[in-house]
């Protein structure tokens, strides 16, 4: 009876033993860094594809205006609006001369961006959450929030009215412009609309 106890508890110890060999052997071959490497892998994947929709170079091309249903704008009639707004700003982007003064905005699907004004280069980096539709630009530690989506071959960026002021101001390299002055009236009037650029895409 002792012997048959004694051969029973051998073999449980000699199968556990076993079944512990195979999980280690199986546990050596998997490397704990592979898991995480797939998860990055995949996320950087992800992130270059959203970057993509976006990258490239693009010309300015004339204002634009972006106000969902809820905004003031939006309750007094969107497309009359919408339409007496970027009069306004065109007469005013024209005054600056946006299109003289601002080359293009390039954009690479790494992360970076790029901007010529008056001749002189202009660099930093952005971040693009494309649910949100939100592209934020940095520059010298500064970031420029926005909306932006894209369609087709033409790319819209709206700014909050307060910072588009500090945009047109480094576009247009004016630091006591009227121009400029005379559009405080957006920041004082059109606080829950965006303004910007629609801008076209161009080749190098």
């Amino acid at each position: 009876m002792r012997y048959r106890i004694l051969l029973f508890l051998l073999t449980v110890v000699a199968c556990t033993n076993t079944m512990w060999s195979q999980e280690t052997d199986t546990i050596a071959l998997v490397n704990p860094g592979q898991v995480f490497v797939v998860e990055e892998d995949t996320a950087e994947i992800a992130r270059l594809a959203a970057y993509r929709l976006i990258a490239g170079q693009w010309q300015y091309s004339k204002p634009y205006v972006h106000a969902d249903g809820s905004s003031l704008i939006g309750k007094l009639g969107k497309p009359i609006a919408k339409s007496k707004l970027k009069k306004n700003l065109d007469k005013a982007y024209k005054k600056l001369k946006l299109k003289s003064r601002w080359n293009s905005m390039i954009l690479t699907d790494d992360g970076a961006w790029e901007m010529r004004v008056l001749g002189l280069p202009l660099k930093g980096s952005y971040t693009y959450e494309p649910d949100a539709e939100r592209l934020t630009l940095k520059w010298n530690g500064i970031p420029l929030k926005s909306h932006v989506h894209r369609d087709g071959s033409k790319l819209y960026i709206a700014f909050d009215t307060d910072r588009l002021l500090v945009i047109l101001h480094l576009l247009s390299g004016l630091s006591h412009s009227q121009t400029l002055k005379s559009l405080s009236f957006l920041s004082q009037n059109f606080r829950d609309v965006m303004v910007g650029f629609e801008m076209k895409a161009t080749k190098d």
